[in-house]
């Protein structure tokens, strides 16, 4: 493994984050050796270490400071994020939210001249590509839900939905008794239209034997109590362009991001002094 890298340790621990980071990628299962396939794995895990201290310490020695108001928002916001969960040390949380936010800096600053891909870009990648975009089923539905939670037995929940369902019995249109009852009361309880996949698998099962303008009966998702109401279905098939265009933008600026940081971290390398375990120099 290496040993240092411009006079600092790698830490082991990093190079374990790395590797667990890394082995999410299921194109690792397609090297069929297991022992072949975790050496390669721990070398590149080795690399990416490298990479992240690199970044690390460049940004550390950038001497531009961060901008006082920015370090106290984010610090304040990561108190309210974890709240009692966690017991903070001022000091050392300032200074991990301050090298945070120097390496997310830097980190931007390396991919600010990747090249955005033009509208006849995007829109000549999904006419090559046009086979691979599939819509699922999509479906618009809206919804009463009463939860089930610390501020609301399983009994209240399933009193106010009987009552929701009630009046939906006495011909209230949905809307006005989600805007009543629901405990999302947003938009009387409209969820747009969304994807298969996308809700609980309880929630789907009971959509999905409506037809449209039916709606359910009483039923329970691990949420708590609902009665939905199904608008319509826009069965599976192929996307159009204006279904995936922001998609395609997304990943093809993702990739050209990457290739842009990989160019700069390699350029970062060539300045650095990367010292090797003696052990492995030797076997190498």
């Amino acid at each position: 493994m290496p040993h240092s890298v411009n006079g600092q340790p790698v830490p082991e621990e990093l190079t374990r984050e790395e590797q667990g980071r890394i082995s999410r990628d299921p194109r690792w299962q397609q090297i069929a050796d297991p022992a072949e396939r975790a050496r390669q794995l721990r070398a590149a895990a080795e690399q990416c270490a490298i990479d992240r201290l690199l970044i690390e310490q460049a940004a550390a020695n950038d001497p531009r400071p961060i901008d006082p108001e920015v370090l106290d928002q984010e610090i304040a916001r990561q108190r309210a994020q974890w709240g009692c969960r966690t017991a903070f040390d001022a000091g050392e949380l300032r200074r991990l939210t301050e090298r945070n936010l120097r390496v997310a800096r830097l980190r931007q600053e390396l991919v600010a001249g990747a090249c955005p891909p033009s509208a006849e870009e995007i829109e000549g990648f999904f006419n090559a590509n046009r086979s691979q975009f599939q819509r699922p089923d999509m479906f618009h539905a809206s919804h009463i839900v009463k939860h089930v939670n610390h501020e609301q037995t399983e009994m209240q929940a399933q009193e106010a939905i009987e009552a929701a369902w009630d009046e939906l019995d006495r011909g209230v249109p949905f809307a006005e008794v989600a805007d009543r009852h629901s405990d999302c009361k947003d938009k009387g309880g409209d969820l747009g239209e969304f994807p298969a996949g996308q809700m609980v698998e309880d929630f789907e099962e009971e959509i999905r034997a409506l037809k449209p303008g039916e709606r359910s009966g009483i039923f329970t998702t691990p949420f708590g109590f609902h009665i939905a109401l199904l608008h319509g279905v826009r069965p599976a098939g192929p996307a159009n362009f204006e279904e995936v265009r922001a998609d395609i933008e997304r990943v093809m600026t993702f990739s050209r991001q990457h290739e842009a940081y990989l160019r700069a971290v390699a350029d970062i390398r060539l300045r650095a002094d990367i010292r090797w375990a003696e052990s492995q120099a030797a076997a190498s």
